[in-house]
């Protein structure tokens, strides 16, 4: 039996909507489930389980038919799902009382449901959510019975306030596969038996790196299963170390050529090192560039630290140093670097008649 494990697709999501890319960042998660029901297709997969929050808010029925059409198109798939924290199931809602195709079970809980595929020799338990809070996991000391079955746990959940997990105890119960929703990076436990697939679009610039669902197979010898990636789109940390030689053309140029042009990738623009402390990188000029989520720059001014110590014993820039200078065990203390940082940059620009302070 070949099997798809996603979870978190948060169909009506909006990423990054007020950047120019937002629009394409919308279409890759609302065609998420278009693009699964092809790739069941195309792999032949006999199930499909989604682990909760296919949806990112309790669906309308128009987004439900559009969820019927791509279910009904899978041609040899049967579909488990349950619902999470943020489609929650409420009471008279649209998703709660809808009829889906012949294929799809929702395992519409709030306790443990079960569906059988006799063929497979297998049991799909599952619980959806009915509000955004779930402090208590129905699955805890639950054991499946032992009736010559395969066993598998749907599950959303994992922290304090969603279905808090005890890991060990549900690997002890004597499930086959927990498949597991609610964390958007993908995770799998040391037996290889309990697996979080992460969210298969990023949701965020925090959600960086690839995104993917999880594709496994059971027969007389076992399970096994894999990692694939599924993403259209890649929020990824750009990390320049810039040397007091880089200006602001120099940093845009660079940028230019490492910015990729299809769209497809979205940087995060992290930079360090040391700068000519008569730089100020432009932060909204780097954000114009392209693709880029946001600038933080925790480069520092390469001051000449020796000429510092020449001036004066009085002089206001070298008392300043040896009080703020971090030393001994605080000596990567970042709090007080950058308090010397900006203390420097506030008595330079006094000394050279600059009203701003450099940042």
């Amino acid at each position: 039996m070949r099997f798809i494990h996603t979870a978190d697709l948060h169909i009506g999501a909006k990423p990054d909507a007020e950047r120019p890319w937002g629009p394409a960042r919308e279409d890759a998660v609302r065609h998420s489930l278009e693009r699964f029901a092809d790739l069941c297709n195309q792999e032949e997969a006999d199930l499909l389980l989604i682990a909760g929050d296919l949806f990112h808010f309790p669906p309308t029925e128009a987004m439900l038919k559009e969820a019927d059409r791509q279910f009904s198109r899978m041609t040899r798939t049967r579909v488990v799902m349950i619902a999470g924290n943020h489609d929650y199931l409420r009471p008279g809602c649209a998703f709660s009382r809808h009829t889906f195709p012949p294929n799809v079970t929702l395992l519409a809980g709030p306790g443990l449901r079960t569906v059988s595929f006799p063929e497979w020799g297998l049991d799909v338990t599952g619980f959806s959510y009915d509000s955004e809070i779930l402090r208590d996991n129905p699955a805890e000391g639950y054991q499946p019975p032992r009736n010559g079955l395969r066993h598998f746990l749907l599950l959303h959940g994992g922290d304090r306030d969603h279905a808090p997990v005890n890991s060990a105890a549900l690997q002890e119960a004597g499930w086959d596969y927990i498949a597991m929703g609610h964390i958007h990076r993908p995770s799998l436990n040391e037996a290889g038996k309990a697996a979080m697939p992460g969210s298969p679009e990023a949701l965020d610039r925090t959600e960086t790196g690839e995104h993917g669902y999880y594709q496994g197979e059971t027969d007389a010898s076992g399970l096994t299963l894999a990692w694939r990636r599924f993403s259209r789109f890649t929020y990824t940390d750009l990390k320049i170390n810039v040397t007091p030689e880089v200006t602001q053309e120099a940093l845009e140029s660079l940028l230019r050529r490492r910015l990729k042009t299809d769209g497809s990738e979205v940087c995060r623009v992290l930079l360090g090192g040391r700068r000519d402390p008569a730089v100020h990188f432009d932060r909204e000029a780097l954000l114009r560039l392209g693709p880029v989520s946001d600038v933080r720059d925790d480069s520092v001014p390469d001051y000449d630290w020796e000429a510092f110590a020449e001036r004066p014993e009085q002089d206001l820039l070298r008392r300043t140093i040896r009080e703020l200078a971090p030393s001994g065990p605080d000596a990567e203390d970042p709090l007080r670097k950058k308090a010397l940082y900006y203390a420097l940059d506030a008595l330079l620009a006094s000394e050279s008649g600059k009203q701003e302070v450099l940042r």
